[in-house]
């Protein structure tokens, strides 16, 4: 059972965003893009992989981002088997080198990363730590690190650093290296609830109210058709000037986009500015059948967008 499934992160929808928001996209939000996407990819093709084993009695995490002594450690995916702990390192398509460092060639640049091994276990220690607080002291705890892409190639021999076509293989042998089992089905399901409650998704970083960031945001209320093709606003809804589609609520996604690009409130001038309405009345009306909560006075007024992520494709 999945208590937390594979979903794309905040931040992975902020960059998503960015892509289609930003007329001139940074070189830096490119590859924070690229490598974002095929984590998510990679989380998403795990539980395929962990299904095609026996091993049907546990419940999985995924993307779980926890707490302990005041530094915050973030495991792809965690599985709660009742004889073991099984924590994934998900890695795309990076080569690995002798030294166990992955390394990644983009035309004549390579980029160095950390030993994967090592940050899997490093979260070993982190949970370890966590759990042994939270009461659960003898459960063991096991890395692993999986690469995802069907064309990655792996020249180092390790028995926990495998792709995701071994994983199943590798999950039959651990069951049998941990033939104890420590932890009833209700016991793993309030240890996975309980962690969910610790779960705490890191904070956006959103763009500043500079001349730079704000010249440089493609604003308006994109077609859902023809995207990123801006629709007109006409008597009370949109159309797309390319395809005739009509809609009278398409602005409700491009306020979701203001969401992860500036934060959760906006004024009536910051609407007129970014859905490109000149209307006053309008903006006044568009924020009124929302039915946004308000709050300081006419002149400061601000309204919080957040219930509008229920629409959020």
């Amino acid at each position: 059972m999945i208590l937390k499934t594979p979903q794309k992160t905040k931040s992975l929808l902020q960059l998503e965003i960015l892509q289609d928001r930003y007329l001139e996209v940074p070189p830096n939000i490119v590859d924070a893009f690229g490598r974002e996407l095929a984590g998510y990819l990679g989380e998403k093709s795990l539980p395929y992989y962990i299904n095609l084993t026996s091993l049907n009695s546990h419940y999985d995490l995924y993307n779980l981002r926890l707490e302990h002594n005041r530094h915050h450690f973030q495991m792809d995916g965690l599985f709660l088997f009742s004889n073991f702990l099984l924590i994934i390192e998900v890695k795309g398509k990076i080569m690995l080198n002798d030294a166990n460092q992955l390394i990644q060639s983009k035309d004549t640049e390579e980029k160095v990363y950390d030993n994967p091994i090592m940050q899997a276990a490093l979260q070993k220690e982190q949970l370890h730590s966590l759990l042994s607080e939270l009461g659960y002291h003898s459960i063991p705890i096991h890395p692993l690190v999986v690469f995802t892409h069907k064309k990655v190639n792996l020249s180092i021999d390790h028995p926990d650093i495998i792709t995701a076509q071994l994983l199943p293989f590798r999950l039959k042998k651990l069951s049998k290296d941990f033939p104890n089992h420590i932890l009833t089905m209700d016991q793993l399901l309030t240890l996975g609830k309980e962690l969910l409650t610790l779960n705490s998704e890191k904070n956006l970083k959103l763009l500043q109210d500079t001349h730079t960031d704000l010249r440089n945001i493609r604003r308006g209320v994109f077609c859902p058709k023809c995207k990123p093709i801006v629709m007109k606003r006409t008597h009370g809804g949109w159309v797309c000037p390319k395809c005739n589609y009509k809609n009278r609520d398409c602005h409700i996604y491009a306020l979701i986009d203001f969401i992860y690009l500036f934060g959760e409130f906006i004024t009536n001038r910051q609407l007129r500015w970014f859905l490109l309405i000149n209307s006053e009345y309008t903006a006044t009306r568009i924020l009124k059948d929302l039915g946004l909560k308000a709050e300081g006075n006419t002149k400061n007024r601000r309204y919080n967008l957040l219930p509008l992520l229920k629409y959020q494709r």
